[in-house]
């Protein structure tokens, strides 16, 4: 029966017969937003997690996840979002492509160097990837861990943090 539910309004989503969100969101995360206590994932990138660092180019640790995060929230703050929901991910995020006004934020975060193009999910902000490892924007500006890379080193204490909260 779930399956069946889901089949159906991921079918919905993609025909557009489902509504956008629209109004004020907030950023968990590099690429998360939260609405009226509902989460978004925005879809076909990644961002640093929120306690990940990397490293600038002249090798100083800085914390990256939050660096992320305020740059999602610098997107997102008085402006009013819209969100395309295309599909539900399996912790019941709703994946969607955001925009605030004519910006894409999902490109804009990449753009600006505090995102990677998901390329698994799709190649929707490849070119935004190159055009900030070139200009050394964000990441890009020295070293760091793919936040998929760092997720996987961690797991164990992610999960230990996630039963602490």
């Amino acid at each position: 029966m779930l399956l069946l539910l889901a089949v159906i309004t991921y079918g919905a989503r993609q025909a557009g017969w489902l509504p956008d969100e629209t109004g004020s969101f907030t950023a968990v995360d590099g690429d998360s937003l939260r609405k009226d206590g509902k989460d978004y994932r925005l879809h076909a990138i990644d961002a640093p997690e929120l306690f990940q660092t990397c490293w600038k180019a002249d090798g100083k640790e800085y914390d990256c996840g939050h660096a992320a995060r305020d740059a999602l929230r610098g997107l997102v703050r008085n402006a009013t979002v819209t969100c395309h929901i295309l599909d539900t991910d399996r912790y019941g995020r709703a994946v969607s492509e955001c925009s605030a006004g004519k910006a894409n934020i999902n490109d804009a975060m990449v753009r600006a160097g505090w995102a990677v193009a998901y390329t698994r999910h799709g190649q929707d902000h490849a070119a935004a990837q190159a055009e900030a490892r070139v200009a050394g924007r964000g990441l890009w500006q020295g070293r760091f861990q793919t936040p998929e890379d760092w997720r996987n080193a961690n797991r164990n204490s992610l999960l230990q943090q996630q039963e602490e909260d």
